[in-house]
């Protein structure tokens, strides 16, 4: 689990790749993006020694809100929204690494702890040009699909069930 000195970093690559590189958000000089979520997200990493190669963020259920809720109103989800759904966010691996298992490793280990808390069902939106990774996992697209930026993302949900049953 990432602690509060990883912090700084994981916003700092957040940049680099949501900003620089996928062009969702606009570069800023600051060269780090956060947001309100921030303050009640967990982060798994994946570290080479000191160095973070890799995380995922989950918002637990009892949050003020989700990312999703930005582009999707909760009477539209296909899904409840209650104290037993978790939102698995911003998996981020840097390009060098994409090639690797890292992606399914952080997804694997998200999965993981949202079960060992009791959660039964996921939610995530996932980049369009890795869907097919996303079913691979068992998260289902939901056909409802928005922008950011330069970036389309699709709202993927998923049961515990359906992950366990495809991993």
């Amino acid at each position: 689990m990432a602690c509060d000195r990883d912090r700084e970093t994981i916003y700092r690559m957040r940049h680099e790749v949501y900003a620089r590189e996928l062009g969702q958000y606009s570069p800023n000089a600051t060269g780090r993006l956060t947001d309100a979520l921030d303050a009640f997200n967990h982060y798994i990493v994946i570290a080479d020694g000191d160095r973070i190669v890799g995380f995922v963020s989950i918002t637990p259920p009892g949050s003020p809100s989700f990312s999703i809720d930005k582009y999707f109103k909760r009477a539209e989800l296909p899904f409840a929204v209650d104290d037993k759904l978790y939102e698995v966010r911003l998996l981020t691996v840097p390009q060098p690494a994409r090639r690797s298992l890292l992606a399914l490793a952080l997804m694997y280990a998200a999965f993981r702890w949202v079960e060992a808390r009791g959660g039964t069902r996921i939610m995530a939106i996932g980049r369009r040009e890795i869907r097919s990774m996303h079913v691979r996992v068992g998260l289902k697209p939901t056909g409802q699909d928005v922008t950011c930026g330069a970036v389309t993302y699709g709202l993927l949900p998923a049961t515990m069930q359906d992950v366990q049953d495809s991993l």
